[in-house]
């Protein structure tokens, strides 16, 4: 068995990460892909915009007709700082132990990963897999990651929440039972400064 495990904030999920999920899945030949929400990102500065209940609502339903892919709310549920090496070893006792492990992320954090907790651990019990976003080349990176190319997509969560902020629309970027969950909740209307 081949388990995939997608973490980040998803503030909100767009386009681009079921399309990164896509080329996992493809890539590593994954029987299954978990999208993992973080309660609170240790490494990034602003918490979530959208709390945790919310995010895993939109993940479900970006992620509703694929049926290789679910959503873990085990971060959620886990108090304090989200640690991928807390995770993936609460994660792989609910496997056979022969199942083999992916982390997934995009390259813009493959530079951060020698700073994650527990990182030798990690690469002790999984395989990183990095998704080259728009034509990015992951190579010249650790010889232990693995790349994995998607088609380009202008799609980020910035720029979902700048156009929600702004009341311009989001069509292309959000699948429409997000955008629609987003309107419905009165999500990210208000500006990020700073």
């Amino acid at each position: 068995m081949r388990i995939g495990l997608f973490g980040g904030s998803f503030d909100p999920v767009h386009v681009g990460h079921v399309g990164a999920a896509r080329a996992a899945i493809g890539a590593l030949s994954l029987d299954r892909l978990l999208f993992i929400p973080s309660r609170q990102p240790p490494l990034k500065a602003k918490l979530c915009l959208a709390d945790g209940e919310q995010r895993l609502q939109m993940l479900a339903l970006a992620t509703a007709s694929e049926p290789r892919m679910a959503v873990s709310d085990v971060e959620i549920r886990r108090p304090g700082p989200s640690f991928t090496v807390d995770t993936a070893t609460e994660l792989r006792c609910g496997y056979p132990a022969d199942a083999q492990f992916f982390f997934v992320l995009g390259s813009d954090c493959a530079d951060r990963l020698p700073r994650w907790k527990g990182i030798d651990a990690l690469h002790a019990m999984l395989r990183f897999a990095i998704v080259a976003r728009d034509g990015e080349s992951v190579a010249g990176l650790d010889s232990r990651l693995i790349p994995v190319a998607m088609p380009p997509c202008p799609a980020s969560s910035t720029a979902v929440r700048a156009a929600c902020a702004a009341g311009l629309p989001s069509e292309g970027m959000l699948a429409p039972a997000v955008a629609r969950y987003i309107a419905e909740h009165g999500l990210y209307r208000e500006p990020v400064h700073g």
